[in-house]
C-alpha cells in the first residue's frame, strides 16, 4: 500500500502497475456489477482453493469459461481463479 485515506487506498504491484480502491456510498446495480472489470487470482492448487472459496459462501458467477471459477466478493468485485503456472495464452488477443 503506497497511500491510505478514508476515500481511496493506493497499491503498487510490481514496478509499474498500480491499483486503487475507491470508497463511495453509491453502488452499481446487480446487472451492471457483473459487467465490471474482474481481477485474477492465482493459486497453486486451484481446485482446492475453489472448494474453500465456495465453502466460504461467496457468489459464483456463471460464464462461458467453465474451466475457471468466477466469483463475486461481498463488495461486488468479480474475481477469476486460475492455477499457478497455467497456460493462459488462449485468453490473449
Amino acid at each position: 500500500m503506497t497511500k491510505k485515506s478514508n476515500q481511496v487506498d493506493y497499491f503498487k504491484m510490481g514496478n509499474d502497475f498500480y491499483i486503487a480502491a475507491l470508497y463511495d456510498d453509491t453502488v452499481l446495480s446487480d446487472s451492471d456489477l457483473l459487467k465490471s472489470i474482474w481481477l485474477e487470482i492465482k493459486a497453486t492448487n486451484a481446485e482446492d482453493m475453489k472448494r474453500k472459496i465456495l465453502a466460504f459462501g461467496v457468489k459464483e458467477i456463471e460464464t462461458w469459461d467453465k474451466a475457471h471459477l468466477y466469483f463475486q466478493a461481498p463488495g461486488g468485485q468479480v474475481f477469476r481463479l486460475v492455477g499457478d503456472g497455467e497456460d493462459l495464452s488462449k485468453f490473449e488477443g
